[in-house]
């Protein structure tokens, strides 16, 4: 009698997970013909990527809007380690510099400001952290990270930058 019960819902499951839905049967695999802006939405497997989704969006449209800021903005009830990395960051994307087009100075400035949030999430760390592991891990990036700095600062400096 089990068996008999449970074979149609097994089959009702099995068919229901292989049927297309709405999401996906634009953006079928093989699909040539549509849109092109629907296929830089599609997934290789030819689901479409859910831009309402934080850290679910495609490449085509990945540099063409800007940070969801609100993502990594401290609310209200965030714990105060939470605010404090959620500052870091906000405070690094907003001093992004510009690109210059020439790869060895925008890797300088872009990781100049990189290390910078790296030092200030080090500092919540220590601040708010309880695990000395943790702490002492932090200790050691402030260092390492500050003397990284001021070799960028000067390799920027001899260049002018």
């Amino acid at each position: 009698m089990k068996t008999i019960l449970l074979a149609p819902i097994a089959l009702l499951i099995v068919t229901g997970c292989s049927q297309p839905n709405a999401t996906n049967t634009a953006a079928a695999p093989g699909n040539m013909s549509q849109d092109p802006a629907v296929a830089a939405n599609t997934r290789p497997d030819g689901t479409i990527i859910d831009e309402s989704k934080p850290h679910e969006h495609s490449e085509a449209n990945a540099h063409d809007k800007p940070m969801d800021m609100a993502m990594i903005s401290p609310a209200a009830g965030d714990s105060a380690a939470t605010k404090g990395y959620k500052q870091s960051m906000m405070k690094m994307m907003q001093g992004m510099p510009p690109y210059t087009g020439d790869a060895d100075i925008d890797f300088n400035k872009q990781m100049r400001v990189h290390h910078l949030a790296a030092i200030d999430m080090a500092e919540v760390q220590i601040a708010q952290g309880t695990n000395p592991e943790s702490k002492a891990l932090a200790q050691k990036i402030i260092s390492d990270q500050r003397r990284e700095v001021a070799q960028i600062d000067a390799w920027l400096q001899k260049r002018g930058q």
